[in-house]
């Protein structure tokens, strides 16, 4: 699979001593967003040594990005380290099937509408019936 990102952001943090994150925002060719993290080695002035990725598949992607900065574009071929580690190709973000998705919500206002139905029609016959 091949892929192409554009840089938004990166930002370092160091968690421990001679440790640190540094999380990218980029977005593939498909505009989506993603947020891609790697755990950073410090050396004793406090500089990035090594770059590991937190997700061993997002490796080539993670080495790729280690010297890019804001606005740059890189196209990745995944197909070599997929077929080098055993990874099947997918798409990173996999279609959600829309009926699962909403069922839920559109289930809980059903009901909702439903009981305030009933109680609206229990109140217009006491209203009735009394007066």
């Amino acid at each position: 699979m091949i892929k192409t990102f554009l840089v938004h952001a990166a930002k370092t943090t160091q968690v421990a001593p001679r440790k640190g994150l540094i999380t990218w925002l980029v977005t593939d060719e498909n505009r989506v967003p993603r947020k891609v993290m790697g755990l950073t080695e410090l050396d004793e002035s406090g500089l990035v040594k090594t770059v590991k990725p937190v997700y061993s598949r997002e490796t080539p992607l993670v080495e790729a990005l280690t010297t890019l900065v804001r606005g740059d574009l890189v196209t990745i071929d995944f197909r070599p380290f997929n077929l080098t580690h055993g990874y099947e190709e997918r798409l990173v973000y996999e279609s959600i099937d829309q009926n699962k998705r909403f069922l839920l919500p559109r289930l809980s206002k059903l009901v909702a509408l439903a009981t305030l139905a009933c109680a609206l029609g229990i109140a217009l016959v006491l209203i009735y019936h009394y007066l």
